[in-house]
């Protein structure tokens, strides 16, 4: 796809349907066009991250999923009627994005504190804290308390920008998985996969071990 119009109507419809009642007929054209611009946009989104020093073979997998997030944030932040083509807007986008990633500057939305308090709309209305705490981690029969807290708030933001997004999103937004998938464009099972690996990740922080 090199037409530049024909990209330009793919985001318009994209960022409609984001605005349509879940399970319309907008909202899926809305799924369908972000699938396709991911796809057509994976080159760049590949080449960005290429371009970058010290991401290694380790980081590849999640670097790349973390900049197709980007991408469909990017989506959302593209303004038609500022005058610019979709392509050069969403290339700077990817450039800085990717930038803070290799720096570490990753831009979470919401703080440790809010993320770790709010309802878990997956989760029978528990907090972060809660499911953590219930997911066998020995606490001393109690809530977790203020150190534990910190060392949990630091491992929140030691994710990867996409764990951090999908555990937002889940405890946060209260948000299903399968709304998540939708938004993301990824699969069902790639957003459980992130979940899972977000919320073991923040339980061998608190053991101790290293992730």
């Amino acid at each position: 796809m090199s037409n530049y119009k024909a990209i330009d109507d793919l985001v318009a419809t994209y960022k409609h349907g984001q605005e349509s009642p879940d399970n319309s007929p907008e909202r899926e054209s809305s799924r369908v066009a972000g699938q396709r611009l991911v796809m057509t946009f994976k080159p760049l989104i590949l080449s960005t991250m290429q371009c970058m020093t010290g991401i290694g073979p380790a980081d590849y997998e999640d670097a790349y999923q973390d900049g197709v997030v980007a991408f469909m944030e990017g989506m959302k932040k593209y303004d038609e009627t500022k005058g610019g083509r979709f392509n050069a807007f969403i290339k700077t986008h990817l450039q800085l994005y990717y930038r803070k990633w290799q720096s570490g500057q990753f831009n979470h939305s919401v703080t440790a504190e809010k993320l770790l308090s709010a309802p878990a709309g997956s989760s029978d209305g528990l907090t972060l804290e809660e499911v953590i705490a219930d997911e066998a981690i020995d606490l001393e029969g109690r809530y977790i308390e203020r150190e534990d807290q910190q060392r949990l708030w630091q491992s929140v933001h030691a994710l990867s920008a996409r764990q951090g997004k999908v555990l937002y999103q889940s405890f946060h937004e209260s948000k299903s998985l399968v709304q998540i998938c939708k938004e993301m464009g990824v699969t069902h099972k790639a957003v459980r996969k992130l979940r899972d690996k977000g919320l073991k990740n923040l339980k061998k922080s608190l053991k101790g071990v290293p992730f």
